[in-house]
C-alpha cells in the first residue's frame, strides 16, 4: 500500500503517525497478514484505529499477528460475553496453546480479549457501562480458570477437603474468591488492581487421596489462594493477567490469605473498621461458590447496613476515609487525577456510598453496588436531586471514558491527565474531540464536570471550599518546572526520591518504541533486553505508586534497577512486591561476596519481640540479600558457582535463623527452654550439594539426638522436637506480607508423608540400615549436615553415608541398576514437559543425577571435602576409574551446559524446566547470556548433549 493510498485512512485518527508506523512496521515483520488485510478495508480500519489509540495494543498486534485472523472474526460482535462464553473462549484458547505456562496464558488471552473489547468502546458502539461489565466479566472468566486448574493441582497433592456437616457426615468444603471495588461492582477498568478476599466454608482435614497426604483445610486453602495468585498475579513477558490486592481481607497484611467463614463473619462483626465495612458495599462472588458469599453476605449485612446508623456518622466515616485519600494524594505533585482529585470519580463513588450506609440500612432498594444503578435509587427516593443525578452521571461517564483513554496507551494504571500541550490535545482527539479548539473544548469539558462533582460532594457533605483543592483543575494546566530523575536533591549524596509520579512520567513521554529504547539507553546501556526492561519497570512504577513517601537511592541503583529489570522478570516482580529493594541493587560485588548472611538475618531478627515481627524481620533480610546476588549476577559479576555458593549459604542461614525463631517462639508458649535443641537439619538435592538456584526448594530431614533432654520441660522429647519442626516450616515457608523465603520438602524423611516430622539419631540410622529403599539412597548419597548442632550434626552426617555406602556394597550391581532405571523413568514419564524439558527429558539433568548416584553407590565412591556438586563427583569418578575419560568429559561437558542453562532460565523467568520454543524472546535472552552466536546455535548444542547424555545413561544404567 502506498503513502497515497494509506493516508486517508489514517487522516482522520488521533495519533495518524502513530497509525502510519504501525501499518508500516507491521508490513515489514508480518507480509502474510498485511496481504490479507489489503483484502479487507473494514479490517484494516480496525487495526489502524487501534494503533492510533492505544500504542499498547499495536504492540501486541506486532507480537501476535495471528490475532489479525482472529480479529476479523470477532469485529462486528457488539455483544457483552457474559463470564460462560469467556470462560468457553479461554478453554480453546488454553487448548490450542498447552505449551505455554499457565500464568502465561492468562496475561495472554486478557490481552487479546482486550483488542475487541477496546476496539468496539473507541468506535462507540458499546457504552462505558457495557464496556466495564465485559471487562469485569474477563475478569471472572481467569479468576474461574485459575481456581479451577489450583484446585486440581492440590487435589492431586493432598485429596479434596472436607468437614464434618451438622449429622457428623464427612462433606466437601468449600471456597469461593469475593472481588471487592470495581471488580465487585462489575465496573472494572482496563488496569485496575482486582480487589479479592479468599473464604473458605469450614476446618477439617483433606481426604488426603494425593501424593502428599493429608493437611488440615486451613493449610489446603491457603496454599490453593497462594497458587491462584501465582497464576492470575505472576508477571509474564507481557505482564500479569492482574494485579491482585488483598489488603482488603481480614486483618490486612497481616490476615492469613484465605479466611474461614466463621472468622470472616466474627471479624466484621466485631472488628472491621468503617472503611472495611464500606468496602463490602460493592462485594459479590467472582469465582467458586457463591451460596459460601450468600451466606457470608446475609451474615454481615446487618453490620454495613446499620439500621440505627445516623446521616451524620456515616457522612463522617466516609469523609474521614476521602480526607486520608486527599492528604496521600496531596503528595503525588501537580497533574489532574481523574479517580483521586477534586471532583474526580472517587467523590463520586464516595457520595453514593455515604448516602447507602446512611440510609440503606432502613431502605434495602439502596443496597446497589453499582455506581450509576445507586445513584438512580438516591435520586429517586429524594437523597440526591435530579439535576445532581444527571450530572454526577454524566461526570462519571465523561471521567471513565478519560480514565480509559490515559490507561490504555500504555497499559499503566495511570489517573493523571498529561501537563504538557502536545500529549493533551491528543488525549482530547482520543476523548473524540476534533477540530483546531478541541483541546479549549476538552478543557471545558472536564472543568465542567469536575465543577459539578465537587458541587454536589460540598453538598452532601456540608464541606466548604477548599482553596487548595479548588486550584487542582486549573494548575493542572499550568506549567510546572521540569523535573529530572537524574537531578539530585543532595549534592554531597547526590541522592533523590525515587517516586512513582516522576518515574511513571518519564515513561510515559516515551510514546513510541523507539523512543523507549533510547530511554533506556540513557539509563542502562547494559540492559540486555529492554522490551522486558520496560514491562518490569512499569511494573516497579505501579507499585511504587502505592509506596508511601518514595524510594531514596543514588543513581547508581537506577541504572543498576534499568539493568535488572532488563534480565530478570522474578527479581523485578521481588523488587515490585518491596521498592525498598531497590538500593540493594547497587551494592558492589566484593560487599556481596563478604556478606555473612546468618549474622545480618540473625540481627535483623533479634530487634523484634513477636512472631509476626521475627517473620517480617527475616523475609526482609532475605530478600535484600537475595536482591544483591541477584543484581549482581544479572550484571555478569558472578560466577555460577559464585551464586550458587551464595544462594546456599543463604539458605543455610535461614534455616539457622529459622530454627532460632522457632525456639523463641517455644519459650513464648512454654517457657523457658531446660536445654539448648540438638537438633540436626540435613539438607539432600542442590541444598545437600551446594547448588541452591532461584526458586530451589529446601530438601531437608530433621533429626535430634536421643540422648539428650527434651528443650521443653513440658513436653516429651519427641513431641517437643515435632512442635520444633512445626514452627520453623512455618518460619521459613509460610505466606505473609513480606511473602515467603523457601518451599519447605520433608517428603524424603524417613517412611515419607506418613513419617514424623523429626525422628531420632538411632531411629535414623536404622531406617537407613534397614528399611530405606535403593531410590532414598540415591538421594541421601548428598546427605550434609546444613544447620542446627553441627557437632552433632556432622558425626550424624558421617553416620549416615557410611551406612548407605555399607548397603550399597551388600547389593548387588544389577539391583541397584534396575532400581534406579525404574524411578528415572517414572520420573521422566510424570513430570517432563513437553518440548525440550532440561531436567526430566531423555538426556536431561536427572540423567546425570541417576548415572553419577548409581556409580557412587555401586563402587563405593563417597563424597569428600566441601565441594559435593554433581561436576567435582564426575571427576572423582574418573580418578576411581568409574568412569571413562571420554564417558567423564561428555557428562562433564553436557551437565555444564544444562546447569547453566537451568542457572539463567531460573534468573530470567523463574523456575521451569522447559526450554523456551523456537522464536521466543527468552530463548535469545538464554543465547546471549550463555555467549552462542544465535538462538539456534544454543538449541543446536543443548541437543547435541542431551542425545550424548543419553546414550551415555543408556549404557551405563538402561542397558
Amino acid at each position: 500500500m502506498t503513502e497515497k493510498q494509506l493516508g486517508p485512512l489514517v487522516a482522520d485518527l488521533p495519533d495518524p503517525e502513530g497509525a502510519r508506523r504501525f501499518f508500516q512496521r507491521f508490513s515489514a515483520e508480518h507480509a502474510r497478514e498485511v496481504r490479507a488485510l489489503l483484502r479487507d478495508a473494514g479490517l484494516l480500519s480496525d487495526l489502524l484505529a487501534l494503533a492510533a489509540w492505544s500504542p499498547l495494543l499495536a504492540t501486541t498486534l506486532l507480537q501476535h499477528p495471528e490475532y489479525v485472523a482472529w480479529l476479523a472474526r470477532e469485529r462486528l460482535d457488539v455483544r457483552v460475553k457474559t463470564v460462560e462464553e469467556l470462560s468457553e473462549e479461554l478453554a480453546r484458547f488454553a487448548f490450542t496453546r498447552s505449551q505455554l505456562d499457565r500464568h502465561v496464558l492468562l496475561a495472554r488471552f486478557r490481552r487479546r480479549e482486550l483488542l475487541r473489547i477496546y476496539l468496539r468502546d473507541v468506535r462507540r458502539t458499546s457504552d462505558i457501562v457495557e464496556i466495564t461489565e465485559e471487562i469485569s466479566n474477563l475478569a471472572d472468566a481467569v479468576l474461574l480458570y485459575a481456581l479451577e486448574q489450583a484446585r486440581f493441582e492440590m487435589e492431586k497433592l493432598h485429596g479434596t477437603p472436607l468437614c464434618t456437616d451438622e449429622r457428623g457426615r464427612k462433606r466437601p468444603a468449600s471456597f469461593v474468591i469475593v472481588a471487592l471495588g470495581k471488580l465487585g461492582s462489575r465496573e472494572l477498568n482496563y488496569a485496575s488492581d482486582i480487589d479479592l478476599v479468599f473464604l473458605y466454608s469450614d476446618e477439617g482435614e483433606t481426604s488426603g487421596t494425593g501424593t502428599r497426604g493429608a493437611v488440615t483445610n486451613r493449610e489446603y486453602f491457603n496454599r490453593l489462594a497462594e497458587r491462584i495468585l501465582q497464576l492470575v498475579g505472576r508477571a509474564a513477558g507481557e505482564g500479569a493477567a492482574y494485579r491482585v490486592d488483598l489488603r482488603l481481607r481480614p486483618y490486612g497484611r497481616d490476615g492469613a490469605l484465605g479466611c474461614s467463614l466463621s472468622e470472616a463473619i466474627r471479624y466484621y462483626r466485631e472488628k472491621a473498621h468503617p472503611w472495611e465495612l464500606q468496602a463490602l458495599i460493592r462485594a459479590r462472588a467472582a469465582a467458586g461458590d457463591a451460596s459460601l458469599y450468600a451466606r457470608f453476605a446475609e451474615a454481615v449485612r446487618a453490620r454495613v447496613y446499620r439500621t440505627d446508623e445516623t446521616v451524620d456518622r456515616a457522612l463522617a466515616h466516609v469523609r474521614t476515609a476521602k480526607q486520608k485519600i486527599d492528604r496521600q494524594h496531596a503528595r503525588e505533585g501537580n497533574g489532574f487525577n481523574v479517580k483521586l482529585g477534586r471532583g474526580g470519580i472517587r467523590e463520586i463513588e464516595f457520595i453514593a456510598q455515604a448516602l447507602q450506609l446512611a440510609y440503606g440500612g432502613r431502605d434495602a432498594w439502596l443496597q446497589a453496588p453499582h455506581t450509576l444503578i445507586s445513584l438512580g435509587r438516591l435520586a429517586d427516593r429524594g437523597l440526591i436531586t435530579e439535576r445532581e443525578r444527571s450530572s454526577l452521571s454524566e461526570a462519571y461517564l465523561f471521567l471513565r471514558m478519560l480514565e480509559h483513554r490515559l490507561q490504555m496507551e500504555h497499559g499503566l494504571q495511570t489517573h493523571t491527565v498529561p501537563e504538557e500541550v502536545s500529549r493533551r490535545e491528543l488525549v482530547a482527539r482520543r476523548m473524540h474531540f476534533t477540530g483546531p479548539d478541541a483541546l479549549a473544548r476538552f478543557d471545558a469539558a472536564l472543568a465542567e464536570h469536575t465543577t459539578n462533582v465537587h458541587a454536589a460532594f460540598k453538598r452532601v457533605f456540608n464541606l466548604q471550599d477548599d482553596d487548595g483543592a479548588a486550584r487542582r483543575v486549573a494548575d493542572a494546566r499550568s506549567p510546572e518546572p521540569e523535573r529530572s530523575l537524574t537531578s539530585a536533591t543532595d549534592p554531597e549524596t547526590k541522592t533523590l526520591l525515587f517516586s512513582a509520579p516522576i518515574f511513571a512520567a518519564r515513561l510515559e513521554e516515551a510514546t513510541h518504541e523507539e523512543e523507549v529504547l533510547c530511554w533506556l539507553r540513557d539509563w542502562s546501556a547494559a540492559s540486555s533486553n529492554p522490551r522486558r526492561a520496560l514491562a518490569n519497570i512499569e511494573r516497579v512504577a505501579a507499585s511504587l505508586a502505592k509506596f508511601e513517601g518514595g524510594v531514596a537511592c543514588d543513581r547508581k541503583a537506577i541504572e543498576e534497577l534499568a539493568r535488572l529489570c532488563g534480565v530478570s522478570d522474578v527479581l523485578s516482580e521481588l523488587i515490585a512486591s518491596n521498592p525498598s529493594l531497590i538500593e540493594a541493587t547497587a551494592t558492589p560485588r566484593e560487599a556481596v561476596l563478604r556478606r555473612d548472611h546468618y549474622a545480618l538475618q540473625r540481627f535483623a531478627v533479634h530487634a523484634e519481640s513477636s512472631w509476626g515481627g521475627e517473620l517480617s524481620a527475616l523475609r526482609r533480610t532475605w530478600a535484600r540479600l537475595l536482591v544483591e546476588i541477584g543484581a549482581r549476577d544479572a550484571a555478569g559479576e558472578l560466577s555460577l558457582v559464585e551464586s550458587n555458593r551464595l544462594q546456599t549459604s543463604l539458605a543455610e542461614a535461614s534455616l539457622a535463623n529459622g530454627l532460632f525463631v522457632a525456639c523463641r517462639e517455644a519459650k513464648r508458649r512454654y517457657g523457658r527452654l531446660q536445654a539448648p535443641p540438638r537438633l540436626a537439619i540435613f539438607g539432600l538435592g542442590r541444598l545437600g550439594s551446594r547448588g541452591m538456584d532461584y526458586g530451589s526448594d529446601l530438601d531437608v530431614v530433621l533429626v535430634y539426638d536421643a540422648a539428650s533432654r527434651s528443650p521443653v520441660e513440658a513436653l516429651a522429647a519427641d513431641e517437643a522436637y515435632v512442635r520444633l519442626a512445626e514452627a520453623l516450616v512455618v518460619a521459613l515457608s509460610s505466606m505473609t506480607r513480606d511473602g515467603y523465603l523457601y518451599r519447605v520438602d520433608m517428603r524424603l524423611r524417613p517412611d515419607g508423608k506418613k513419617g514424623a516430622l523429626v525422628v531420632s539419631d538411632r531411629a535414623f540410622i536404622e531406617y537407613l540400615r534397614e528399611r530405606a529403599s535403593v531410590w532414598e539412597w540415591l538421594a541421601y548419597v548428598k546427605l550434609r549436615a546444613v544447620a542446627g548442632d553441627t557437632e552433632f550434626g556432622r558425626r550424624l552426617e558421617e553416620a549416615a553415608r557410611r551406612t548407605i555406602h555399607e548397603s550399597a556394597r551388600r547389593t548387588e550391581a544389577a539391583a541397584l541398576r534396575e532400581q534406579a532405571r525404574r524411578i528415572r523413568e517414572r520420573l521422566e514419564q510424570e513430570r517432563a514437559e513437553r518440548g525440550v524439558d532440561i531436567k526430566f527429558g531423555r538426556g536431561g539433568m536427572l540423567d546425570v543425577y541417576f548415572v553419577v548416584r548409581f556409580l557412587q553407590l555401586r563402587d563405593d565412591v563417597r563424597d569428600q571435602g566441601d565441594d559435593r556438586s554433581t561436576l567435582r563427583t564426575i571427576e572423582r569418578l574418573r580418578e576411581a576409574g568409574a568412569l571413562e575419560e571420554s564417558d567423564a568429559v561428555a557428562l562433564r561437558r553436557g551437565y555444564d551446559l544444562l546447569r547453566r542453562l537451568d542457572h539463567h532460565l531460573r534468573l530470567i523467568v523463574g523456575r521451569s524446566t522447559r526450554l523456551p520454543t523456537a522464536g521466543h524472546p527468552t530463548l535469545e535472552d538464554l543465547a546471549r547470556r550463555l555467549r552462542f552466536a544465535s538462538a539456534n546455535c544454543l538449541t543446536d548444542a543443548i541437543v547435541s548433549h542431551m542425545e550424548a547424555i543419553r546414550a551415555l545413561y543408556q549404557r551405563i544404567i538402561a542397558s
